[in-house]
Formats: structure tokens, C-alpha cells, sequence
């Protein structure tokens, strides 16, 4: 797994956070006003393996990971792409700020309300699970699509006909009474622990979705 903070020579400080902040609006022009160490990168940025999000960090162009992107491993991460974000799947705490469209092949999980979760485009991804979350996007291509607050049990039966039952809390006992999971959110931390421990999260393979740069 790639440590983001490792590759901070390769990054610049952010010395523009104002301007910057015009150019995003939305919420997360509050947190690139606070002090949180930014950073920017010039141009797309490609990230090769798994990424432990652990910086502050603004790509002015497009993000493409080559895995999942998690960004509270070793504290919180925040992220602003200027372009696309494309990546396998997403796990996030903290903020995510993406002016154009991202792109996941398998699951976006994002919780905690202190943060926000803001898309300029579209998001694509065949689960997208908000809990809990200030969120401001548009649905694209999505199978299974769950409301950060008022989610309903029509979005919950749909994800939970496409999750594996083990990313549900209790799913083992329910399991050997012969009933599936309860209609509820899946778990943020089973999710994150089955990606990290390289376990699936959907009950086939998902498929290429068109358009879209694979990650591997």
C-alpha cells in the first residue's frame, strides 16, 4: 500500500488557498481556508497501488488510483481533484471534493458528518453509500445508491441484493437462522476491513464500466 505523505517532495504547498476556494465553492471552500498542512500537485496524478490518503491534497487535473483509496489509516486525509477521479473503490472520513466526474468500479462508502462529500459531475460506482454525510453531487451510472439520511428500503434492498452479507453488522447470525442481513446501511468498518484484507465486497465481479480507465 502507497503512504501519500511518502511522495510529499513530489508535491508543492498550496500557497493559493483563497483563490482556490472561488474556484471550488460549495463547502469545501471552508476547509481550504483551515490549516490543514495542503497540498497541491500540478497536472493528473496517477497513484499505482492501494493508498493510504493521508494529506491534504489538491490535484489540479485528474486523480486515477490503480486500487482503493482510504482516507483515515493514519489520520485524515482530505482531497480536492480539479478533474476526474477514477479509481477502484473509495472509503472515506474525511472531505472529498471532486469538480469533475468520479468514477468507481466497485463501492463509494462515505460517513461522518463534520466533513463533506461534494461531486461536480456525476459519480459512477456500482454502490454508492452515504451515511451521516453533507453531500452535493448527481448520480450517473449506479446500481445500488443509499441517502446519506433518509435512505429508503427500496436503496437498501437493492445494495444489500448486490453486497456480500459479510460487510453487515450481525450478518453472521442471521446468517445461521437462515435469513439474510437486516435492511440497513452496510458497515463502514466491515467495508474497509474486506478491502484491505483484499476480501470482495459484492457477491460477482463487477463489470468494466465504459468509458472509464481500469484500474488494476
Amino acid at each position: 500500500m502507497l503512504t501519500l505523505s511518502t511522495w510529499r517532495a513530489r508535491f508543492d504547498p498550496l500557497s493559493d488557498a483563497p483563490a482556490l476556494a472561488r474556484r471550488t465553492g460549495g463547502q469545501i471552500a471552508g476547509h481550504l481556508a483551515q490549516n490543514y498542512g495542503w497540498y497541491r500537485h500540478e497536472g493528473d496524478l496517477v497513484l499505482p497501488e492501494d493508498t493510504d490518503l493521508d494529506v491534504s491534497l489538491v490535484v489540479d487535473g485528474d486523480l486515477v488510483v490503480h486500487g482503493f483509496l482510504d482516507d483515515r489509516i493514519s489520520g485524515t486525509g482530505m482531497l480536492v481533484v480539479l478533474g476526474d477521479l477514477v479509481l477502484r473503490d473509495l472509503v472515506s472520513w474525511g472531505s472529498v471534493h471532486v469538480t469533475g466526474d468520479l468514477r468507481a468500479h466497485g463501492i463509494v462508502h462515505s460517513v461522518y458528518n463534520d466533513h463533506v462529500f461534494e461531486v461536480g459531475g456525476a459519480v459512477h460506482a456500482r454502490a454508492l453509500v452515504l451515511s451521516d454525510k453533507s453531500a452535493d453531487y448527481r448520480t450517473g451510472e449506479v446500481e445500488a445508491e443509499i441517502d446519506p439520511y433518509y435512505p429508503t428500503r427500496a436503496q437498501l434492498r437493492a445494495a444489500r441484493g448486490i453486497l456480500v452479507p459479510q460487510v453487515y453488522d450481525g450478518w453472521r447470525r442471521r446468517a445461521a437462522e437462515g435469513r439474510p442481513p437486516k435492511l440497513r446501511r452496510p458497515s463502514y468498518d466491515r467495508v474497509r476491513s474486506r478491502l484491505h484484507r483484499d476480501k470482495p465486497l459484492f457477491r460477482e465481479q463487477p463489470p468494466t464500466t465504459t468509458g472509464s480507465r481500469p484500474p488494476h
